[in-house]
């Protein structure tokens, strides 16, 4: 899937790989005023190259290092422009490390290049973007937010009303104290890197943190009647747990509950350092 939209002056460009006729974890990068925020999947390339060569940003930005955001440095800098990203996705990026089998093959590999360390906003033509530190699914995370428009670009603060699974590194606490922060903002419309454009993005924050919330008052009672993590996650989540062993114990249900259960335990993203 590569399918491009516009809305109000926002222009979407959604891509995904398709397995056996189904598109898995989609992801985004929007176009406004000549910034593009966020870089797209490597796996698109070829793609993105075609279309920035006719729709040429002035700038970009990430939300984070992932790959599926980030993992296309190289081709901005191909186009001339240098991205902006945390402090501490600067050197990650320009030498990444080599990342799991699966994330490979869902998003491909991400490519190394330059980036710069992003400022408090950032200006274009039209809009002026407040840089947002938003920890949680990664120790780098930032969205970006038009307080004139009222649009915030979330990156992966949002993804899903309901989740199931969790990236070991993740930080549940301080996710759920950025989604508290951003559905406190002036806004109706939100800016998804994985959904796209969503309406009534702040009661769909609470409606994450909520379920969030609930889930981990239902893990802690069945904690304290005796039950193990495994059975805690089959009461909660289901039996399965296909992801914990495709991606060797990094993405898992078991690592949702691990974390509910031991808020604050699971760390953040660990920027490694780059290669020699």
């Amino acid at each position: 899937m590569f399918q491009v939209s516009a809305n109000q002056g926002v222009t979407c460009v959604k891509m995904g790989k398709a397995v056996l006729g189904r598109t898995i974890r989609a992801t985004c990068s929007f176009i406004v005023d000549g910034l593009a925020v966020e870089g797209g999947s490597p796996y698109f390339k070829t793609k993105l190259h075609a279309f920035y060569l006719e729709n040429k940003p002035d700038q970009a930005v990430f939300t984070h290092c992932h790959e599926d955001h980030a993992g296309n440095v190289d081709l901005f800098n191909l186009l001339g422009i240098v991205p902006y990203a945390h402090q501490e996705a600067v050197n990650y990026l320009s030498s990444p490390p080599v990342i799991p089998y699966y994330r490979r093959f869902v998003w491909g590999t991400p490519a190394a290049g330059r980036s710069q360390i992003v400022r408090e906003v950032i200006k274009t033509e039209k809009y002026v973007f407040q840089v947002i530190a938003s920890p949680g699914h990664s120790a780098d995370h930032l969205c970006l937010y038009e307080k004139k428009e009222g649009w915030p670009f979330t990156g992966d603060l949002y993804v899903g009303e309901k989740i199931f699974y969790l990236y070991q590194n993740e930080d549940l606490p301080k996710m759920k104290e950025t989604l508290k922060k951003l559905a406190k903002l002036n806004f109706s419309t939100l800016f998804c890197s994985h959904r796209g454009r969503l309406q009534k993005g702040p009661e769909a924050l609470t409606r994450k943190l909520l379920h969030i919330e609930t889930l981990e008052e239902k893990a802690k009672a069945l904690q304290l009647k005796g039950f193990s993590l495994s059975d805690i996650t089959r009461q909660l989540l289901g039996k399965k747990d296909y992801m914990r062993i495709i991606s060797k114990g990094e993405f898992s249900k078991t690592a949702l509950i691990a974390a509910l259960l031991n808020p604050g335990q699971e760390g953040s993203l660990i920027i490694q350092p780059p290669k020699k």
